[in-house]
């Protein structure tokens, strides 16, 4: 199985890449094939709503969203990792994520439909509700291109760099072994 992690935060060793890791080690015991791109280390511009992409499902603007799209085609599982900013994902990952209409063709069939997807999410805040808005974006998204929604975790009270609790570390470890099974 190949799984991509679309990895939403622009820290690359913050709160999101420890539950990250989790979930990675996870899914490479299996011996599955993990790739992870820094969103933030891409340029990925915004969708300007055309949908040229409708009919072919190449998007006109040449940047690193064909590369992403690619990774996403060649997968298995798709994984949305972000921290909230905002009671939303990271900009980041947002942008990505609105260029994935290139996904739908002109009749909104989708070109990943039936791919597995999941979210891992980390929080400053306490409050389960702050990742609500989130977590509704990441499900209406995930129906929408008719991928599976297999799962999230949401690591709450990461106020400090390296303070992903245990129990979130060993939900993303369960959740990547569910994925296995």
């Amino acid at each position: 199985m190949k799984t991509v992690i679309l990895f939403g935060s622009p820290r690359k060793s913050g709160n999101t890449r420890q539950l990250v890791n989790a979930f990675t080690g996870a899914m490479r015991k299996g011996r599955d094939e993990v790739r992870l791109l820094y969103l933030n280390d891409m340029k990925i511009s915004p969708c300007q709503g055309c949908l040229s992409c409708a009919e072919t499902g190449l998007c006109r603007i040449k940047d690193d969203m064909k590369d992403v799209c690619t990774s996403i085609m060649e997968s298995d599982v798709v994984v949305y990792a972000t921290p909230v900013y905002w009671w939303a994902p990271s900009a980041q990952l947002k942008a990505a994520m609105d260029r994935s209409i290139a996904f739908l063709d002109d009749q909104m069939n989708s070109r990943i439909k039936g791919k597995k997807a999941v979210s891992l999410v980390t929080c400053a805040d306490s409050d389960k509700q702050t990742c609500a808005p989130s977590l509704e974006i990441f499900k209406k998204s995930f129906e929408l291109l008719g991928m599976e929604y297999s799962g999230q975790v949401e690591a709450l009270g990461c106020e400090e760099k390296g303070t992903v609790g245990k129990k979130s570390l060993d939900a993303a470890r369960s959740l990547a072994g569910s994925l296995l099974a």
